[in-house]
C-alpha cells in the first residue's frame, strides 16, 4: 500500500490527522468499515499513542481510494442528510 509521510505539529491529535487526510472518521479498508484513527494507529506501531502530539513526530499515512472513504453525512439515513 502506498503511503505519505506526515510530520506532526505541537498540539495535533490523531483525529485531526485522520480528518486532514481522509476527510472522515470512518474509512473502508479491504471491505471492512473501520475507524480512521484506529487505522492510523495500527499503521504506525512504533509511534506511542499520544493524546496530543509533540512537534516533529513522523507518521505514515496509507493512501486509500476515495471510494473507500465515507463522510459521516453519507452514513446518516436519507431524512437526516
Amino acid at each position: 500500500m502506498e503511503q505519505l509521510q506526515h510530520t506532526t505539529i505541537d498540539g495535533q491529535r490523531w483525529d485531526q490527522v485522520a480528518t486532514e487526510y481522509y476527510g472522515a472518521q470512518t474509512i473502508e479498508v479491504e471491505g471492512v468499515e473501520r475507524s480512521a484513527v484506529g487505522f492510523l494507529i495500527e499503521q504506525n506501531p512504533s509511534v506511542p499513542v499520544y493524546d496530543v502530539f509533540p512537534d516533529g513526530v513522523i507518521l505514515d499515512i496509507p493512501i486509500i481510494s476515495e471510494a473507500q472513504v465515507q463522510t459521516d453525512k453519507e452514513k446518516l439515513p436519507p431524512w437526516k442528510r
